[in-house]
C-alpha cells in the first residue's frame, strides 16, 4: 500500500469517527427560564440552537441532569436563553417568494395562520418582534392590544412600459407612521427605514431616543466577527499525467513528496446558528518536488531511460465555506471551496540517456516547454477544533502546470494542518 493510499484510509477513518461523535452530541443545553401559561416562571437549561428560523418547540431541563420536557407555543408565554427572549403568538404570516428569481405577477398578500414563538428584538412602550418562517420568508411585527399584527410588506413584478419591472408595496411605512405617531420627526427616519431587521432596529432606537421612553429589553444585533491564526502542518502531493502522447510523463510514475506547509487565514463567522457557519480565507504556501523516470528498452545495447523532475512552490489563495458543531468542549468542522496557487519557484527538468549500440548519448532540457504558473483546484476537510487551536485533514486536487491541450496534469494533495487562533 502506497503513502497516498494509507493517508486516504487515514482521513477516511477520522471522518467516520468524527461523524460518529456528532451524531450523537447534538444537545447544548444553557441556563434560561420559561414562563408558563399560569404565569409561573421555571428556571433550569433550555436546549439552545442559536435558531437561524423561529423554533415551533423547545426542550427544558430543571437541571442539567434530569430528563427534558418539550414544550411549544401553547403551552407557555415566553422563553428567554442567550439574551434572546422568545414569545408564543398567534400570528399572520405572509410566504410569497422574497428572491427576485422567484417573483411573479400577484400583488396579492399571501396570509398563511401559525401558532409559534416570536423573537422579541424591542420591548417597552413600543414593542417590535421578528419571525423567520419555515420557507426562509422574514416577517417583523408590531404589539398592540389585540396580539401581533404584521408590518406588511411585498415584492412583485408589474408590467410597466413593455418592461417588467419590481414593485414594492410598503403597508409596513404607514403602520409604524401611527405605530410610532408620538415621535414628531419619525417620518425623516422611516424615509429611508427598509424591510430589513437592521434597519427597523435603527428606526426603534430613533424612536425610543425620541421620546425619551425606557427599553425594557433590546435585543442585540449579531455582526460578523473575525478570528485571525495562523496553519502549519504537512502535505503529501502526488503528481500525475494523462494523455495518448507524452509517455515520458504519463508512465513516469512519480514519487509521492511529502514536504512543510504553513500560512495564515481570516475566518469570517456569520450570525446565527450559533457561529455554525463561516467564510474561511488562507494565504497558504505549499510546495513539493517529484521525480519519476520512463525507460524504453529493445535490448542491452539499444534503450533509453528518460528521468523528469518538477518541483512548485505556491502562494495558495483558499476560499473556503466552513460549518462547524459543537461535541461538548470541541467544535467538529467541515469546509469546502476552491484554491487559487500562484507559483514562486519553478523546477522543471528532463534528462534523457540513450544509447545505441556504441553510441551513448545524455540530453538536458525543460521537461515542458509551455507550464503556466496559475493552479486551480477544489479543497474538502474536516477537523476539530478546542479552544484557540483546530487539527484539520485536507483534500486538494489541482489542475497542475501543463499548458498543453493534449496533455492534462492534475495534482492531489493531503494536508495534515494544525491551526492557531489568536
Amino acid at each position: 500500500m502506497n503513502k497516498i493510499e494509507r493517508f486516504k484510509k487515514f482521513g477516511l477513518l477520522l471522518i467516520g469517527i468524527l461523524t460518529f461523535q456528532l451524531a450523537f452530541s447534538q444537545e447544548n443545553y444553557i441556563p434560561g427560564y420559561v414562563i408558563k401559561n399560569s404565569t409561573d416562571t421555571l428556571f433550569g437549561y433550555i436546549d439552545y440552537r442559536n435558531w437561524k428560523k423561529n423554533p415551533d418547540k423547545i426542550y427544558f431541563k430543571t437541571n442539567i441532569e434530569s430528563n427534558p420536557i418539550s414544550f411549544n407555543p401553547i403551552d407557555i408565554i415566553e422563553f428567554k436563553v442567550e439574551g434572546e427572549i422568545y414569545v408564543s403568538g398567534i400570528i399572520n404570516t405572509e410566504v410569497s417568494p422574497t428572491r427576485t428569481d422567484m417573483l411573479n405577477d400577484d400583488p396579492q398578500i399571501n396570509i398563511k395562520v401559525d401558532t409559534t414563538f416570536l423573537q422579541t428584538l424591542f420591548r417597552g412602550k413600543k414593542s417590535l418582534y421578528y419571525h423567520k418562517n419555515s420557507n426562509g420568508k422574514e416577517n417583523f411585527y408590531i404589539k398592540q392590544n389585540t396580539g401581533f399584527d404584521l408590518l406588511i410588506y411585498k415584492r412583485y413584478l408589474k408590467q410597466q412600459d413593455g418592461k417588467r419591472v419590481i414593485i414594492e408595496y410598503r403597508k409596513y411605512l404607514g403602520q409604524l407612521t401611527l405605530y410610532l405617531n408620538d415621535c414628531e420627526t419619525i417620518n425623516s427616519k422611516l424615509e429611508n427605514t427598509s424591510y430589513k431587521q437592521k434597519s427597523l432596529i435603527e428606526l426603534f432606537q430613533y424612536y425610543y431616543k425620541c421620546s425619551q421612553s425606557n427599553i425594557s429589553f433590546q435585543k442585540e444585533i449579531e455582526k460578523i466577527h473575525t478570528e485571525i491564526g495562523v496553519l502549519a502542518g504537512v502535505s503529501l502531493t502526488s503528481l500525475e499525467f494523462h494523455s495518448d502522447a507524452f509517455a515520458y510523463l504519463v508512465e513516469a510514475g512519480y514519487n509521492p513528496s511529502i514536504n512543510f506547509s504553513c500560512g495564515i487565514f481570516f475566518d469570517f463567522i456569520l450570525p446565527r446558528n450559533q457561529g455554525k457557519w463561516s467564510i474561511n480565507n488562507e494565504i497558504l504556501f505549499s510546495t513539493y518536488k517529484v521525480m519519476g523516470s520512463y525507460e524504453e528498452y529493445e535490448n542491452e545495447n539499444y534503450y533509453s531511460v528518460t528521468t523528469t523532475e518538477f518541483g512548485y512552490s505556491y502562494l495558495k489563495i483558499n476560499n473556503l465555506v466552513r460549518f462547524k458543531y459543537p461535541i461538548g468542549h470541541l467544535f467538529l468542522f467541515l469546509n469546502g471551496g476552491i484554491s487559487n496557487g500562484f507559483a514562486i519557484n519553478e523546477t522543471n527538468y528532463k534528462k534523457k540517456e540513450s544509447k545505441f549500440y556504441t553510441t551513448e548519448r545524455d540530453v538536458e532540457e525543460l521537461a515542458l516547454n509551455d507550464t503556466r504558473k496559475y493552479e486551480q483546484g477544489f479543497i474538502l476537510g474536516t477537523g476539530l477544533k478546542y479552544n484557540s487551536f483546530s487539527l484539520e485533514i485536507r483534500y486538494e486536487k489541482g489542475n497542475g502546470m501543463s499548458e498543453y491541450m493534449v496533455l492534462n496534469s492534475s495534482t492531489k494533495r493531503i494536508y495534515f494542518l494544525l491551526g492557531y487562533r489568536f
